[in-house]
């Protein structure tokens, strides 16, 4: 039960600092590996595959997939909501007054600051994601033969993909039918 409080007060923390959407979230998933062990860098690169398949945002989504994990239908409760929490505080708190303050230098100098800083942070999860898709160092470190380290199958599938997703911008759904279809016939 201690478990599902203190990282109920983790996700309090994350909703507060995770600024630029659910994908921002993910750097914060590989400190929690880091620290708590309560789950492993593998398990949230399916947690971002399901929460990408569920309805709903992908933040509040991972927020629930990690406090079933943790704390089973409690755990994801409390973990929602204390995610939900700083985003509603602070949505409704400055939502008048970035509309009152739209012209101004100063709020309009620090969304411009926020922007890249977001993007890096979803640059950073992604290139940990992939690191963990194609790469097995543990692999590579007991046979030190390349192919164990590169994941060949799923370079091409991360290139296919992204030819794919960059052509079917209009409709991702498309892009993860194919994905399910790919993995159960290839089974990579």
């Amino acid at each position: 039960m201690h478990n599902i409080f203190v990282l109920a007060f983790e996700y309090f923390k994350i909703g507060t600092v995770a600024i630029g959407g659910g994908y921002t979230v993910i750097p914060f998933l590989y400190y929690l590996v880091e620290k708590y062990k309560w789950f492993n860098v593998a398990e949230i690169t399916q947690m971002i595959a399901i929460s990408n398949l569920t309805p709903g945002p992908i933040g509040i989504n991972m927020a629930t997939f990690v406090g079933i994990k943790v704390g089973g239908n409690i755990g994801a409760a409390l973990t929602t909501i204390a995610f939900l929490i700083p985003s509603m505080i602070i949505v409704c708190s400055l939502s008048k007054f970035l509309k009152n303050n739209k012209e101004n230098k100063y709020i309009n100098s620090i969304m411009y600051g926020l922007r890249p800083a977001a993007v890096a942070l979803i640059g950073v999860a992604g290139l940990k994601i992939m690191n963990t898709t194609c790469f097995n160092l543990q692999a590579f470190k007991i046979s030190h033969n390349l192919w164990d380290f590169i994941s060949l199958k799923s370079l091409i599938l991360l290139a296919v993909f992204s030819i794919i997703g960059l052509k079917l911008k209009k409709n991702p759904m498309i892009l993860i039918a194919i994905a399910i279809l790919v993995g159960l016939v290839v089974k990579i």
